[in-house]
């Protein structure tokens, strides 16, 4: 690397850790703010374990945070430090010496790689790791938040009611209605709870109850010699598939292959949705990087030039593109042309993004 080239990434990198932590902390700063009451609705907790719920819940959710800063601060880097070059004539000088601007935006490309890289790492694999803790409300650190699942149904047609679901693999006051061979109800199971075994891919159930349903009694209201005991039962979701029925948001936070192998299984209620989910994750590396390619052409101009109106037209492209896709995201319904809708914007504005940093005057 030259003189230039150290100069330019130093410049850069340092930019996007001081504009990633502002944004982090800013974030979790108005959260905090607008959703103290949560933490605090239990009065009987001390100051210090109301503290501890907070930082819990805050910092699990740092790596999800910098997912959805990742991109825009990487391409607010990128011009900020041409920005500066700018505003202090160092274009104009590297000009003079012969060097051609393109060669100035190299650096800062092969820079933004990697840290794009670094937010494809955070959630392939970080982020799916920690999904049950991210996919927590900030009523559910002090246990205020009653939300179970309804008529869940896993591949066997077995439907999972539950009056309350933990994101760590457990449910209270679990009701499955379970099918015969011919995939019609045959028996009602009841269990005060219910507890995932992730080695045998079973629900171990405490208090297990089988009742067949040709006794035609209702729920709850059984008498004892109706029931067989049951121990476990082999309901085909796993806790993340049960959180996926119970929040839509939970998807957010699978991987890819996570999403392949749902859709692959073909049980889901909002497959389509899915679907063009898992096409806009596959793009959104190649979006970052032509935010950063859409916004440096405004900056590098052989000519003294106003910054702030460099920074408004950069602000103005990357805003269309981020429409765009916004846009073409909201399209759901028709799972045919999902991969089309999610790789439009790319299709588009790659072109663009390339043609107009190649036709920079140097």
């Amino acid at each position: 690397m030259s003189v230039l080239d150290r100069y330019v990434a130093k410049t850069f990198l340092s930019s996007f850790l001081l504009l990633i932590c502002v944004g982090v902390g800013l974030y979790i700063l108005v959260d905090l703010l607008m959703n103290l009451d949560e933490f605090t609705k239990d009065e009987s907790l001390p100051a210090i374990e109301v503290l501890r719920l907070i930082v819990d819940y805050y910092g699990y959710n740092i790596p999800l945070y910098f997912s959805q800063l990742a991109g825009p601060m990487i391409a607010l880097s990128a011009a900020f430090t041409l920005g500066i070059m700018l505003r202090n004539n160092e274009l104009v000088a590297l000009v003079s010496s012969g060097l051609p601007l393109q060669r100035v935006a190299a650096p800062l490309i092969m820079c933004a790689v990697p840290l794009v890289a670094l937010t494809v790492l955070n959630e392939e694999f970080l982020i799916p790791q920690i999904a049950h803790k991210i996919a927590r409300q900030h009523d559910d650190m002090v246990h205020q938040r009653d939300t179970g699942v309804d008529c869940a149904r896993d591949e066997r047609n077995a439907i999972l009611h539950a009056r309350r679901v933990d994101p760590d693999g457990r449910m209270w006051s679990v009701i499955i209605l379970d099918p015969g061979a011919d995939g019609r109800p045959e028996a009602v199971i009841e269990a005060d709870s219910a507890t995932y075994d992730s080695r045998a891919q079973t629900w171990l159930l405490e208090r297990g109850r089988r009742y067949p349903l040709e006794n035609q009694v209702k729920l709850g209201q059984r008498a004892d010699q109706t029931a067989t005991r049951i121990d476990e039962y082999a309901f085909g979701l796993t806790p993340e598939q049960v959180s996926l029925r119970r929040d839509a948001q939970w998807v957010d936070f699978l991987s890819v292959r996570q999403m392949t192998d749902l859709l692959r299984a073909g049980s889901l209620p909002n497959w389509s949705s899915l679907n063009v989910k898992r096409h806009i994750r596959l793009t959104e590396p190649a979006a970052h990087l032509i935010m950063v390619m859409l916004a440096i052409p405004f900056f590098l101009t052989r000519e003294p030039s106003n910054v702030i109106a460099a920074g408004g037209y950069a602000l103005l492209l990357v805003g269309v593109f981020f429409a765009f896709m916004f846009f073409t995201r909201q399209f759901t319904a028709e799972p045919r042309f999902a991969m089309l809708y999610a790789w439009a914007p790319i299709m588009l504005f790659a072109p663009i993004a390339v043609l107009r940093l190649s036709n920079v005057k140097t």
